[in-house]
């Protein structure tokens, strides 16, 4: 998983149509696996993603985003083979945080997949 993370912050930060829509944006994403117990966390400072962690170290970040599912689904969200949204309706992801976050997290997602 921690290889499918920093693939996705590379494609990230490296996405200048991704980087005006989230270059003011601050949180933390938590990542949890349900059926592993494994989290991971990764900081976002002004639209760009820092390191990736294993664990949930939130930053001090009192509301991240959470995102809850099992490994498998977390995978295939994170590597563009399914649609967040469509995963969280069908019941196979829970997801946590403000509004906005959530906006953002499927701007990206639609910019670098198409989905």
């Amino acid at each position: 998983m921690l290889n499918i993370l920093e693939d996705f912050k590379l494609q990230v930060n490296a996405n200048p149509q991704i980087q005006r829509i989230v270059k003011s944006w601050d949180t933390d994403i938590v990542l949890e696996e349900n059926d592993t117990a494994t989290s991971y966390w990764m900081n976002i400072d002004r639209g760009q993603i820092g390191q990736i962690h294993l664990g949930d170290i939130a930053n001090g970040n009192d509301n991240p985003i959470r995102i809850v599912g099992d490994g498998a689904t977390l995978r295939a969200v994170f590597e563009g083979k399914i649609n967040g949204i469509r995963a969280n309706n069908d019941g196979l992801l829970e997801i946590y945080g403000q509004m906005n976050d959530q906006v953002k997290l499927d701007a990206i997602a639609l910019i670098l997949w198409g989905i």
